[in-house]
């Protein structure tokens, strides 16, 4: 797999727009999931993952073969999403939740495991941007620390102290609302 993004950055490289448009297809559902997630909206999720590739477009050329491409990528996604709060929000209506239900109940156990996706991705948005980021590049993209070390610029000592620090948050936060709940 690196091996084959190598290949395809090289023929980048060298003027190939084929490259470039199979090297997007390869990442960019992984990338949207990330954005899907940071952000939780479906058109600000498509609109982050075009303007990642868009900058990967330039950086692209600035690439070194010393490190893993998905690195590099989500290193760009990281720094978009982290500049896109740091602008003026704008409304979106999610198109998904405007569609019609086709009349059949949901079964049971897709409902209990929709509304525990929603709570643990409730109490996550809470959580600082820096720890949201990590524990979402580690558990959903199966990132291994180090590799998110280096995407987010910090060291591994960082990354492990955020990953435990999220985890305790959010226990924390799920056992408090069952508490609550009893």
């Amino acid at each position: 797999m690196i091996i084959e993004d190598y290949q395809l950055i090289w023929q980048i490289k060298k003027g190939d727009k084929q490259a470039f448009d199979i090297l997007v297809r390869k990442h960019y559902q992984n990338i949207y999931s990330y954005c899907l997630r940071r952000v939780g909206n479906q058109v600000v999720a498509a609109d982050l993952t075009q303007d990642i590739f868009l900058k990967l477009v330039k950086a692209i050329y600035n690439f070194r073969f010393s490190g893993k491409f998905t690195n590099f990528l989500f290193t760009i996604a990281v720094n978009t999403c982290n500049d896109y709060y740091k602008k003026p929000q704008q409304s979106y209506v999610d198109v998904n939740s405007l569609q019609k239900s086709d009349g059949k109940p949901e079964p049971i156990e897709s409902i209990v495991r929709n509304e525990e996706a929603r709570a643990i991705k409730k109490k996550l948005d809470v959580l600082p941007d820096i720890q949201k980021d990590t524990l979402i590049l580690y558990y959903y993209h199966d990132l291994k620390a180090k590799d998110i070390a280096k995407i987010t610029g910090v060291s591994l000592a960082t990354v492990k102290s955020r990953l435990k620090q999220g985890k305790d948050k959010l226990k924390k936060m799920l056992s408090e609302e069952d508490y609550f709940e009893r």
